[in-house]
């Protein structure tokens, strides 16, 4: 039995496979409170599993992968860390890969035995996301996806990821992906350099990462990481040295052809 069959029946899960598929999503957005409540409705068990923006992301991811990739279909995941997404995916017939060490690096998870034992359906890689996998054949993805992990990538990781997928994904292959963003507080220059430079990779528009920014500023519906979350978030860290910051999940969607290393 898979980690996620004791959250929701296969009929259940093949009626939200029903309910998405005409998701829309654009190329740069935001996460949001409505979106969030209609997972909360009709995914329960997805955004309650993590405490932070995962809970947000995850059900976006889903939805996000069940609009743009039909069923059947083979889609990867970068740093999978707990498989709950690919565990769904896999469960309603789609080939899912999960690549990911499960060495702790990133401040990532170390249950390798565990995942895969829940997760019998999805194909573990245990390994970074690069252009070197042997276990996969070029031009054979229909989808890369990421949850809460593109953020942690130094800038070398992200060039090596870029031309992963590039080199994985089948020429109409598209990438999506919902990552953490320090908006406001420590860290937020850096995390706004990275942003751009992702955007770069994956062909989309800084000019409208301003756009998209401006409006979520003043949406009422933006969907911030808690106060209770951030708690949970620094651990043992003394509050003085990680204080409170403004974060939100960006997320992405872009085509092959977008797509370059080179930017």
């Amino acid at each position: 039995m898979s980690i996620t069959s004791t959250w929701i029946s296969d009929e259940a899960l093949a009626a939200l496979a029903s309910r998405y598929k005409d998701f829309k999503i654009a190329d740069i957005s935001y996460a949001t409170v409505r979106d969030y409540v209609d997972s909360f409705e009709h995914m329960h068990a997805l955004t309650n599993a993590q405490g932070d923006l995962k809970d947000v992301q995850r059900p976006w991811i889903l939805k996000a992968i069940l609009a743009k990739v039909p069923r059947g279909g083979r889609v990867l995941e970068i740093g999978g860390g707990q498989p709950y997404v690919a565990d769904m995916l896999a469960r309603l017939g789609y080939e899912v890969w999960l690549v990911d060490p499960y060495d702790g690096s990133g401040n990532g998870p170390l249950e390798f035995e565990q995942f895969s034992r829940e997760s019998p359906k999805v194909k573990f890689v245990r390994s970074l996301f690069n252009d070197e996998l042997a276990e996969l054949k070029p031009e054979s993805l229909d989808a890369v996806y990421s949850i809460s992990v593109l953020e942690h990538v130094d800038y070398l990781g992200l060039q090596s990821v870029f031309r992963g997928m590039l080199k994985y994904l089948k020429p109409n292959g598209v990438s999506i992906h919902a990552v953490d963003h320090v908006y406001k507080g420590n860290g937020a220059r850096q995390h706004f350099d990275k942003l751009r430079f992702m955007l770069g990779g994956f062909g989309l528009s800084s000019l409208k990462l301003d756009d998209v920014f401006t409006e979520m500023d003043q949406d009422t519906e933006t969907y911030y990481l808690s106060a209770e979350s951030h708690n949970r978030w620094r651990g043992g860290t003394p509050y003085e040295q990680f204080p409170m910051r403004v974060c939100i999940s960006v997320q992405m969607f872009s085509n092959k052809q977008q797509m370059t290393v080179d930017h």
